[in-house]
């Protein structure tokens, strides 16, 4: 109950949390975020100490525990956090848990997410019941499918790998829902992950205690990174601000150094991020939720505690594309995109248009601003001129040559410079949030993003495959 207790030294006055966070520099939202984040390590101590071996009050410790947080960050307003929950549990008794039920999880639950996009949202970065919200949204809509799924299988239905994996052949009990949804450790920012997971960890399935040792060393590994990159994204928004390129003295450095400047801003912007998802998935690791199997070494098999990992840290920090940020980076959601959204629109029978209508979700899932929609829209041009381009140009001799020659470290920088300078690019939209604040700071970096994505199909593409045929007439 320290979420309560905090809470009541805030009301008498008494709190300390405003102070720390005039002193370093943050909100005092911001901060109360952080501290619930890191609670979460803690309580996982707590519970495989005193509650794990009790089984019936480990889902009263998840929802006693999750609401606490859940009070101390948002007060009254966690209720809304209770209400999608409540009504899943009362549609799939009535409706069953099949295609029915699923269309109408995913209808309420995204359409009372932008409704509460719609009521609290504003130009700067929200920390309110939406946040977690958001999270949750994507968890129960996932439930959803999965109660479908296992519906599926009960009729010997074809499903893939995945689907089996998390398909679901008996509906929640009402508290395991509610454990569920407030679970401690990702509740505020994440992890997603299954119900069946979650059921897979109460039902002890996961061997928490005959790798107590290993479980504890990945855990503290992570919380360590965790608060690194913390202590990185406070020195880099120091030096690198959005507010410094949205004004007139931005305009008067080169055009080179604006976009130098974006690309480390974007950079910094995004261990924000980074920072919250290590320090949640350490705290998963120390409850034991992130088990993912073994995996055979020269030491024999050992354990992975990854399951909940939401980062690729060596991926995300050598980025030489596009595709390696979309690999390493808030990867449960990718993984929910990809399984519940992308593969499930196979009926249109074009790729192309299932990962924009994916890429449409997500921006709707992050709310109301134009400048989701258009950092989303960044995704997708990039993403679609740089597939395009590999598959033409990796065929070449040229390029296997260069690439097999000391010519590789040059390619390395540029194509480094290249994913730096344009992840800035296209974050900016996201953070900027509205129209005339992202359109301002793209005029002034001259839009080249556009006119170096946009034109790709109609101009680039013919002009390159065009000058390979002049260079290998054989070909």
């Amino acid at each position: 109950m320290i979420g309560l207790f905090l809470s009541l030294l805030s009301w008498i006055g008494l709190s300390p949390v405003p102070l720390a966070a005039s002193l370093i520099g943050t909100t005092e939202p911001a901060l109360k975020l952080l501290i619930s984040i890191i609670l979460g390590y803690p309580l996982g101590i707590i519970y495989n100490k005193y509650v794990k071996e009790y089984k019936e009050y480990r889902n009263i410790y998840f929802i006693v525990t999750g609401l606490d947080i859940a009070f101390y960050n948002f007060g009254l307003s966690f209720y809304h956090n209770l209400i999608p929950a409540i009504v899943i549990y009362l549609s799939t008794k009535v409706l069953g848990p099949g295609k029915n039920n699923a269309i109408v999880t995913f209808i309420f639950n995204m359409t009372y997410l932008l409704i509460g996009y719609i009521m609290t949202e504003s130009e700067e970065y929200d920390i309110t019941w939406t946040m977690p919200h958001c999270v949750l949204t994507l968890k129960l809509i996932a439930l959803s499918f999965d109660l479908w799924d296992g519906k599926k299988m009960l009729k010997f239905e074809k499903l893939s790998e995945n689907n089996k994996k998390t398909a679901l052949e008996s509906t929640p009990q009402f508290l395991e829902l509610i454990g569920f949804v407030y679970f401690p450790a990702c509740f505020l920012v994440g992890p997603i992950f299954s119900f069946r997971r979650y059921l897979d960890f109460i039902s002890d399935k996961f061997p928490v205690d005959k790798e107590a040792h290993t479980l504890e060393d990945q855990a503290m590994k992570r919380l360590i990174q965790g608060l690194s990159y913390l202590i990185a994204f406070q020195v880099g928004i120091s030096v690198f601000d959005i507010k410094y390129m949205l004004s007139d003295d931005f305009w008067e450095t080169s055009i080179i150094y604006r976009h130098f400047y974006s690309g480390l801003w974007a950079h910094f912007a995004l261990y924000k991020y980074i920072s919250c998802w290590l320090l949640t998935e350490a705290s998963c690791i120390r409850f034991g939720m992130s088990y993912n199997g073994k995996k055979k070494t020269e030491m024999g098999e050992v354990s992975q505690w990854d399951a909940c990992n939401n980062i690729k840290l060596m991926r995300f920090e050598g980025a030489t594309k596009f595709q390696h940020y979309i690999d390493s980076f808030n990867c449960n959601t990718n993984h929910f995109a990809a399984e519940y959204i992308y593969k499930r629109l196979r009926f249109l029978g074009n790729r192309n248009l299932s990962q924009f209508f994916t890429l449409f979700f997500l921006a709707l899932w992050h709310g109301t601003r134009s400048g989701y929609y258009m950092t989303f829209f960044n995704e997708f041009i990039i993403m679609y001129m740089e597939k395009e381009l590999e598959s033409i140009i990796s065929k070449t001799e040229i390029y296997n040559k260069l690439w097999n020659s000391n010519a590789k470290y040059l390619l390395y920088v540029l194509l480094k410079t290249y994913t730096i300078v344009f992840m800035g690019w296209s974050l900016i939209p996201f953070d900027a949030k509205v129209f005339s604040k992202w359109w301002r700071i793209y005029a002034s970096l001259y839009f080249s993003g556009f006119i170096l994505f946009l034109p790709w199909g109609f101009v680039y593409k013919p002009a390159l495959i065009k000058g390979i045929k002049m260079l290998s007439p054989s070909q």
